[in-house]
């Protein structure tokens, strides 16, 4: 109550009387002005991340361009409906590396290779899941009335009679073996994302007897949730496979596993994922290619009773609202992202809300009030990044839809950003190196100060100097309120950032090995802080931390320390 009460007053106090959206005359929050919404890299950016879809409405360059300047810092492949043929993702993944960004303007002149952008590409699994076959008679669509009695098996039904109308008699095929193992007396099965409830009365050996709890019509290869029940099901399908390999081959950042249900399936995943990589060639560097971080999607029962053991297992969660609000009673899918998101941040694991958000803008210029305050919401609670799905996929205003997506979080990032005292957050034990324990403390205690320091001496960035990413992603667990400039030496680790709340990563322009012995972080710091103020970020007079990890000389009494520093930046 009291935090609620703090977000009332933060959010009151960023009002403004005289403050209305363009073109209408009530008082809202602030007005947007384009003019001074221009805050990273020349483009519009944000503290929570923004995930946008890629599909139809944006696979051409000119709309993952305006995707790319409005504010996408992920990009989504969605492999729901995707075959065999790899060529229409890989051209999208395409499009998002060659989009433009300001790294391409820092690349003129650098002495080593740039990428022209980090943003980062998820590929989204189809995962296992249950689905109608072929209807009688090989029907297109059949008719269900309330009432009527409809055998759900596993056998093949498509040379059966055609119904003669909604009273049946109905027979239904499903692709899941084990229905009868898993079904009882009393039991639910819903058809098509719930259009269409079934109760099971009876149960036999490979089917269940079920009765029509309401009228409606049902097609083949339509979606079929079993809610409270545990699921005999297998982590990845053959396609879920062939996906994965692909995305180790072409260098995905993140893969969305679906359906996760136990940190068993989470296991499954990652090991599946290190056989493909282990088969890699090394790159161009000499170096080895890195495995894509394992971004759970919760989306059934299942999934939250055993949420604290998938979370330990996970790179990152989503909150995949949407079979989750048919698996469990919707009533209860806001509770169960709070407290999912609550468990991320508790963790210091970037957590994804999804499915949604901005629904009626794939028909609408303009959100409703409704969505915005959905959207305001998860980010005052603490959501990493947010996602759009058909709004920028197949939607009729996929680039408004950022923008409006974009506006709500900024308005929240604001409310957030004013909060007076730091979150308590523990240790995350999922990033510390178990042989080496003490070391991860200090860096808990260094990134805790950097924050709180940023904070209290008023600092426009913390810049962090990393060449594995877990110095930012410490920094980034104490939920900091000013943009942490995570400087990297691979593209990948910076790609693989971009999920975490407040981490805006950038490639260091230098040759010089952070991790090697000689090399002076000075140098490195005073060449990140160039860096900074080149792109706008900070400028003389102002404030920044630094936080980095140094390695020792021969002569010190030390192997490697990590450094806080606070400096105020002078004129070049």
């Amino acid at each position: 109550m009291l935090r609620s009460l703090q977000f009332a007053a933060r959010a009151s106090a960023h009002l403004g009387p005289s403050a209305r959206w363009p073109g209408h005359g009530a008082p809202i929050l602030r007005a947007y002005n384009a003019a001074t919404d221009v805050w990273v890299f020349g483009e519009s950016s944000t503290m929570t991340k923004i995930v946008c879809t890629l599909g139809p409405s944006t696979d051409k360059p000119e709309s993952v361009n305006g995707l790319v300047e409005n504010g996408m810092h992920v990009a989504r492949l969605n492999f729901s409906h995707a075959g065999a043929d790899y060529s229409y993702p890989e051209a999208n993944m395409a499009l998002v590396r060659n989009s433009g960004g300001r790294h391409a303007e820092l690349a003129a002149g650098s002495t080593k290779p740039m990428p022209k952008n980090l943003r980062a590409v998820l590929v989204d699994t189809k995962g296992p899941e249950i689905r109608t076959g072929p209807l009688q008679g090989n029907a297109d669509v059949i008719e269900f009335g309330k009432g009527s009695v409809v055998e759900v098996t596993t056998e093949d039904v498509a040379n059966d009679a055609t119904p003669e109308g909604p009273e049946g008699p109905h027979r239904l095929q499903i692709d899941y073996q084990s229905i009868a193992k898993t079904l009882h007396e009393g039991s639910q099965i819903l058809l098509d994302d719930g259009l269409i409830a079934l109760e099971v009365t009876h149960v036999e050996n490979n089917s269940v007897t079920c009765v029509a709890l309401n009228a409606g019509p049902i097609k083949k290869n339509k979606g079929v949730n079993l809610p409270d029940a545990e699921l005999d099901l297998p982590a990845l399908t053959d396609k879920d496979k062939r996906d994965l390999k692909w995305s180790c081959e072409v260098g995905a950042d993140y893969v969305a596993a679906s359906f996760i249900r136990t940190g068993k399936n989470v296991r499954s995943v990652k090991a599946y994922l290190d056989r493909c990589v282990a088969e890699l060639p090394p790159r161009e560097d000499g170096s080895v290619p890195l495995r894509p971080l394992v971004i759970s999607k919760i989306e059934s029962k299942e999934g939250v009773d055993h949420f604290d053991d998938v979370l330990s297992e996970s790179d990152g969660i989503m909150v995949a609202r949407g079979d989750l609000g048919v698996e469990i009673p919707f009533r209860k899918v806001f509770a169960a992202q709070k407290m999912m998101v609550e468990k991320c941040n508790a963790a210091g694991k970037p957590v994804i809300v999804a499915t949604q958000m901005l629904d009626s803008m794939q028909r609408n210029p303009r959100p409703t009030r409704a969505e915005v305050t959905d959207v305001g919401t998860a980010v005052l609670d603490g959501a990493d990044a947010v996602m759009l799905s058909g709004e920028t996929a197949a939607g009729a205003y996929p680039i408004e839809s950022l923008q409006a997506m974009r506006m709500i979080v900024k308005e929240a990032d604001a409310i957030i950003d004013g909060q007076p005292s730091l979150k308590r957050v523990n240790i995350n034990e999922t990033l510390v190196d178990i042989s080496n324990i003490q070391e991860d403390q200090c860096l808990h205690a260094v990134s805790k100060s950097a924050v709180k320091s940023a904070r209290d001496l008023g600092a426009k960035l913390i810049i962090v100097i990393t060449v594995t990413g877990k110095v930012a992603k410490f920094v980034a667990s104490h939920r900091p309120t000013v943009p942490v400039l995570a400087f990297c030496t691979d593209a990948q680790v910076g790609r693989r950032l971009q999920l975490h709340r407040g981490i805006l990563p950038v490639m260091l322009q230098t040759d010089l090995d952070p991790l090697a012995q000689g090399t002076r972080m000075a140098t490195l710091r005073a060449e990140a802080m160039r860096t900074a103020c080149e792109l706008g970020f900070a400028r003389a007079g102002d404030r920044v931390i630094t936080v980095d990890r140094t390695v020792g000389a021969p002569q010190d009494m030390h192997h490697h320390s990590y450094n806080m520093k606070m400096s105020t930046l002078k004129a070049a």
